[in-house]
């Protein structure tokens, strides 16, 4: 009868908490703007800058996104002309309304 190796059980459960706390933020809406009077009621969480080559080959933006993200920001303001740093906030989202009103 073959035998297989056997896993820790924390392991296991390590492994399925960091896949599930990546794949959860990953799906949160990031809102990125050059408007400062959009993140004006914002918290401000981070100064962010992107720097070419160090990561991937990914666009400035996208630099800045991930890099909110880790912060636990959902908002980018985008500071400069070339779009190579920027500000993480995080906002509170607006509530949606269902169509028909209240009942």
């Amino acid at each position: 009868m073959p035998r297989f190796p056997r896993f820790p059980l924390y392991v296991v459960a390590a492994a399925g908490l960091a896949a599930a706390a990546c794949s959860k933020n990953a799906f949160e809406p990031m809102a990125v703007t050059r408007d400062a009077s959009t993140v004006a009621g914002c918290e401000k969480i981070a100064d962010l800058k992107a720097v070419p080559g160090t990561f991937d080959n990914s666009d400035a933006q996208a630099q800045l996104e991930r890099e909110a993200r880790e912060k636990g920001a959902n908002t980018v303001l985008i500071s400069d002309a070339e779009g190579r740093t920027g500000v993480a906030y995080r906002c509170a989202m607006p509530s949606v309304a269902s169509p028909g009103g209240t009942r």
